[in-house]
């Protein structure tokens, strides 16, 4: 009786699988309680997984376990030696040099621009451009032979004579001629106040412009002759080997070197992004980052980082997890959406495939159980029996 009770009670929790009509009224008990509220029992097996068993403080405890030092340190190392194998493979190898020469001419053309930026406005760099400007700079002279050569160069390049002639006709003009006059006028003293006042500088100069505009040539010979005589060439020379910073003012020379170390970190800030940007242009990245990946594939130094490199990024990936970990999972767990898959599987499982599965726990892990209950179905039919015979002997 137990036993029948049992196995009766096991198949009505889901036969049948569908309601059953007749004449047209449908039948109590049909379908099975398992069919009839799968809905409602796969939304409770959901319920029950995330808020029962997959807690947070489970997920952490599970994560921890799985993600321990030795178990980062052992994955580090097979995905280091994977990815050495799989650089064995030319394709992979160059389509791997590409990805990898974009992400440096990326980096290199973004990241140089803001790091000389900020190292610009460092103090060790102003201190460094000033150290540069008193040991390089303000002891610099140059040698006879330098400033003989660049003496050369000017008096051949600039103080030529038709350079000579054009600024003294664009010099000359009728308003510069007649300041110089009133100013000679009113700044000579002596003899020379006499001649200023009485002939004046105003003619003279009017009829030295005349001359060079209407005399080009003989107004070149003669500037000529007056460059050669004076010993222009000789003289910027010696100009130029006596000239040292360091023989300026003190208060000169302090203005001097705060201004060129402020033009030397402004030109460092304004033009380090331009040179950058076209020196990647220049650099093939890809085929240098193909080179690099070859001696990699091709060295058997480098085996000898990946347990370094593997005990070190386990280590900080250790850390990492240490203090983030708890978040990670708060923000990985709605974003798995369990619920919603727990729901979707129970609802898309068929009756009969969920009553299969039962069934075989039942008759593997709880066979007993209609046995115990035939024969607690025994025994209390008996003892009612033995009720029955007394109560109606005393009775």
């Amino acid at each position: 009786m137990g036993f029948t009770a049992d196995t009766l009670a096991l198949t009505m929790l889901f036969r049948p699988y569908g309601p059953i009509y007749i004449f047209g009224r449908q039948l109590p008990l049909t379908p099975g309680l398992f069919p009839r509220g799968q809905a409602r029992f796969a939304r409770k097996v959901a319920t029950t997984l995330t808020d029962k068993l997959l807690t947070p403080d489970e997920v952490q405890l599970i994560a921890r376990r799985l993600l321990s030092p030795q178990q980062l340190e052992q994955g580090l190392r097979w995905i280091l030696l994977y990815t050495l194998g799989e650089l064995n493979n030319p394709q992979q190898r160059t389509r791997l040099a590409q990805a990898l020469g974009a992400i440096l001419q990326k980096l290199f053309e973004q990241s140089l621009p803001s790091w000389t930026t900020e190292l610009s406005k460092a103090s060790f760099m102003q201190q460094g451009v000033i150290k540069l400007f008193d040991q390089v700079v303000l002891p610099f002279q140059l040698s006879k032979t330098q400033s003989t050569a660049i003496a050369g160069w000017i008096n051949e390049r600039i103080f030529t004579p038709e350079i000579l002639r054009q600024a003294l006709l664009n010099g000359l003009s009728d308003s510069t001629i007649e300041e110089l006059d009133r100013q000679a006028k009113d700044r000579s003293q002596g003899g020379y106040w006499l001649l200023a006042n009485v002939v004046g500088i105003k003619g003279p100069l009017t009829r030295l412009k005349e001359f060079c505009r209407d005399q080009p040539e003989q107004a070149r010979l003669i500037l000529q002759d007056l460059v050669n005589n004076l010993g222009l060439k000789n003289r910027l020379a010696d100009l130029l080997m006596n000239l040292k910073l360091s023989n300026l003012p003190p208060a000169t020379l302090e203005s001097t070197r705060t201004q060129v170390v402020e033009t030397l970190q402004q030109a460092l800030t304004a033009l380090i992004p331009e040179i950058s940007q076209r020196l990647g242009e220049q650099i093939q990245w890809a085929e240098q980052a193909e080179k690099l990946l070859d001696q990699a594939v091709s060295t058997e130094a480098v085996l000898q980082w990946i347990d370094p490199l593997a005990q070190e990024g386990s280590r900080v990936l250790d850390q990492y997890l240490s203090r983030e970990l708890e978040q990670l999972i708060a923000k990985f767990l709605p974003a798995l959406g369990l619920e919603e898959i727990v729901i979707d599987k129970v609802s898309q499982t068929s009756p009969a495939e969920l009553e299969a599965a039962i069934q075989g726990v039942v008759r593997q892990e709880l066979r007993t159980l209609p046995y115990v209950g035939m024969v607690m179905g025994a025994l209390v039919g008996i003892l009612e029996i033995f009720l029955f015979m007394f109560l109606a002997r005393f009775g």
